[in-house]
């Protein structure tokens, strides 16, 4: 198998499709579905697919305008937050709902079973531990 040039196993353009399907993960979360299990994931892509078979040029416009508006939107909120970032010196962080949920504990905060929840009762949590410290 041939390599990109940075010597990861995969051809140029499986990283390009690699980038693409990555984009695609993130119109997901932008649309607020990137929560949803995978089956209604998927059914609802499909529901949508079928839908948009029927959709006339001028639906089609109107539907798209709908995604431009939102996407412009996203743009002007992450040039803003980028530079909010780059002026506290944050650092980006992956962590599993498992994990979030032991740093709850561990601030002895309510750990709450909604995954949905948990960014929001961290963040409770450590407003909580700041007062008290304080």
């Amino acid at each position: 198998m041939g390599t990109n040039g940075n010597g990861n196993g995969h051809s140029q353009e499986q990283g390009l499709r690699v980038h693409h399907l990555a984009n695609l993960g993130g119109l997901i979360a932008l649309a607020g579905l990137d929560l949803e299990p995978p089956d209604f994931l998927l059914g609802a892509l499909l529901s949508v697919a079928q839908e948009a078979k029927a959709l006339s040029a001028g639906q089609r416009q109107q539907v798209a305008a709908l995604g431009r508006k939102k996407l412009d939107q996203r743009a002007t909120g992450k040039r803003a937050w980028k530079s909010w970032t780059r002026a506290r010196d944050l650092h980006a962080l992956t962590l599993s709902s498992a994990q979030v949920k032991e740093i709850i504990a561990a601030l002895g905060g309510q750990v709450l079973a909604e995954p949905t929840r948990l960014v929001l009762a961290l963040s409770e949590a450590m407003m909580e531990a700041t007062r008290e410290a304080d």
